[in-house]
């Protein structure tokens, strides 16, 4: 028996936090229904239905498709807050399914692709941009669980970046992380994009880099042995960009790789092979969704 220093937690619940969740997915309260779609969409689309994610009141920026917003949010309400059935009802859209390509007459109509006649294009995060250097390298680690890890070792070893640390303080992004916008804990509302020369110059002459462009010469030489460099050419352009080459392209990289025909050793050919991986790895379509 003593006297407890502080307050005590009562051992029935009061029911207030139970009143609260029942309040926030009422259906006479959409709020919430809203924005949470407003996330989805975002994360979709890379741009929201309502621009000021953070602010769904009268200081906020009106939606641009409230009609659809609106659907969405009943949508959500009425599969009993199911997310994956609106993920679903999103990326089987027509809107979701067009090309990102631009059209002159729409883009003169509407340059900020504001009635969705084209997909709008997004930069990958940080975290899918490191994995999927991982991944081509067949070198990423795909289980799942476990504890989390150092982030100051996100470029040595090769878990999904999902169990690295990350935190707002100095230090609270690995390197890689850094150069492309990792989260900011403070700002979890909406995810910042950047481009600058670093992020080239990282995926071109980084110590890491070079490691992914050395295993993927070694994982595709053991599937092909004895490739030409034709097919070198074809097989890197499909697991770097999931495309074919086009003529231009392929001669363009059939010049490089043959030093204008001259006679090149097996060393500098692996060489240049490194260096070709290194050029995709820089390509646009590699850390853009299209």
């Amino acid at each position: 028996d003593y006297n407890p220093l502080s307050v005590q937690t009562a051992k029935t619940s009061t029911g207030r936090r139970t009143a609260l969740a029942r309040m926030l997915t009422h259906r006479n309260n959409p709020l919430t229904a809203r924005v949470a779609v407003n996330h989805i969409w975002l994360r979709h689309f890379h741009v929201p239905l309502v621009e000021t994610v953070f602010d769904f009141g009268r200081n906020g920026k009106p939606p641009t498709h409230p009609d659809l917003l609106d659907y969405l949010a009943v949508q959500l309400m009425e599969s009993g807050w199911d997310m994956k059935k609106i993920h679903r009802l999103i990326v089987m859209s027509d809107a979701y399914q067009r090309g990102s390509q631009g059209n002159v007459r729409n883009g003169q109509v509407d340059p900020d692709n504001v009635w969705l006649w084209r997909m709008n294009s997004g930069r990958m995060e940080a975290e899918v941009v490191r994995d999927s250097l991982l991944y081509i390298a067949s070198d990423l680690d795909t289980s799942s669980g476990g504890r989390s890890l150092e982030n100051t070792k996100a470029l040595t070893t090769n878990r999904r970046s999902l169990y690295y640390e990350t935190y707002p303080e100095a230090g609270g992004a690995n390197p890689l992380g850094e150069l492309f916008d990792a989260p900011n804990p403070f700002e979890c509302y909406r995810r910042t994009s950047t481009i600058v020369p670093q992020q080239a110059l990282a995926l071109n002459n980084s110590d890491f880099v070079h490691h992914i462009a050395s295993s993927v010469i070694e994982r595709l030489e053991n599937e092909v042995p004895e490739m030409t460099d034709l097919n070198f050419i074809s097989v890197a352009f499909q697991l770097i960009l999931s495309k074919q080459p086009t003529e231009r392209e392929l001669f363009v990289c059939r010049e490089y790789l043959n030093h204008a025909d001259t006679e090149v050793s097996v060393a500098d050919s692996r060489i240049r092979r490194q260096g070709l991986i290194r050029v995709l790895i820089n390509h646009n379509d590699f850390v853009s969704i299209r």
